[in-house]
């Protein structure tokens, strides 16, 4: 099965290469939109509906933070709404904020994505014969992560007993306990590894990601489409001015072309998987 999981790592990064350079360097709340909602439609379709509401008050709390702080703080624009103790509350502040939210939780959530769908062993296949010791590096804290996580919460779980009720003497010392216990894990990586002659000569290198035919068609068609987005990006066709008055962009055959190539460039993870899954319970159906 065709999964988006399953691509070459490679393609997979110039992937959110191409998604996060565009949904992090503008401003048309239209292209953020479109990377929001596709960020969203990939994490529901991948963990699904219940997993995904867990986050969501987190996500909905950073965006209205966003949009009420800045008009608070910035007074710019040329619209005021209301007036609070002399200082306006433009529309422009307003509209800023809200596309500073829409911005921050698109990225927020394609880091996500990009989070479930690399692990250690990708990033060391792409960086491991490069940066060799930065590979490393990323592969041991991405498993430090977790692994501390873990051992914070069963450390905190076994000192509840003998604590009390002094909720910071028993955090505290959980934390304490767990980052031993990491310090000493990391010791002895570093010794088991120093004992196998890591670093020591050339290494050899064992790949299970091979570079297939899908993988090409799939990076053709991202940076196709990424082209197209910056093409039109250039020529000023998707420009969005706020300050010191919103204007948007005009409506042509550019802009156009430029907010589709992007819709599909940000949709292709969710097609894939949506196509594959209806392919399987399809399959299913006729056993």
């Amino acid at each position: 099965m065709l999964r988006f999981n399953s691509f070459n790592p490679i393609a997979q990064l110039v992937y959110f290469l191409a998604v996060l350079s565009v949904s992090m360097f503008t401003w048309n709340y239209i292209i953020l939109l479109l990377s929001l909602i596709s960020a969203v439609a990939y994490s529901v379709l991948q963990k699904g509906f219940k997993a995904f509401l867990k986050s969501f008050f987190g996500y909905a709390m950073i965006f209205l933070l966003v949009t009420i702080t800045n008009p608070i703080f910035s007074h710019k624009g040329i619209t005021p709404l209301v007036f609070i103790n002399d200082v306006p509350i433009t529309l422009e502040a307003i509209v800023y904020g809200a596309v500073l939210g829409l911005m921050l939780l698109s990225v927020i959530l394609w880091f996500s994505v990009f989070n479930s769908v690399f692990d250690s062993e990708k990033l060391i296949y792409i960086f491991g014969r490069i940066l060799p010791r930065l590979a490393l590096l990323f592969s041991m804290v991405l498993h430090f992560v977790p692994k501390f996580i873990l051992v914070f919460k069963r450390t905190l779980s076994a000192q509840s007993d003998f604590c009390g009720k002094n909720k910071f003497k028993k955090y505290i010392g959980a934390f304490s306990a767990s980052v031993s216990v990491m310090l000493e894990g990391s010791v002895q990586t570093a010794d088991s590894m120093s004992a196998r002659g890591y670093g020591v000569k050339k290494r050899s290198f064992y790949s299970r990601f091979p570079f297939t035919k899908s993988d090409v068609a799939f990076t053709a068609v991202t940076l196709t489409m990424f082209f197209v987005v910056l093409s039109a990006f250039a020529t000023g066709q998707l420009s969005f001015q706020i300050y010191p008055h919103i204007e948007m962009c005009d409506i042509t055959v550019v802009s156009i072309l430029g907010m589709v190539s992007f819709g599909v460039l940000s949709f292709m993870p969710f097609i894939i998987e949506l196509k594959e899954e209806l392919v399987w319970k399809y399959s299913l159906s006729k056993i």
